[in-house]
């Protein structure tokens, strides 16, 4: 047997015994937790790198989830 036919039979074996397609998740789903840098004092603007050139005045930096800094208001630094 190829490999195409057994990992065929592997998926549909796995589907049979699961009772659907609902344990197979696909890898666009399994997205990484995304993290921004936002400096609390100066502004609503998060920043993709530490190193961004509009965080160089700031004095404290905090580390947040891109979904937290959405959430609290903040929108993306032009520089990027």
């Amino acid at each position: 047997m190829n490999t195409l036919k057994k990992t065929a039979l592997i998926f549909m074996a796995t589907i049979s015994i699961s009772g659907g397609a609902s344990t197979i998740v696909p890898t666009s789903s399994m997205a990484k937790t995304r993290y921004v840098y936002i400096a609390p004092k100066h502004g609503k603007k998060y920043h993709l790198a530490k190193n961004c050139r509009g965080l160089r005045r700031a004095k404290k930096i905090q580390k947040k989830t891109l979904k937290w800094a959405k959430k609290h208001g903040y929108k993306m630094c032009r520089l990027g």
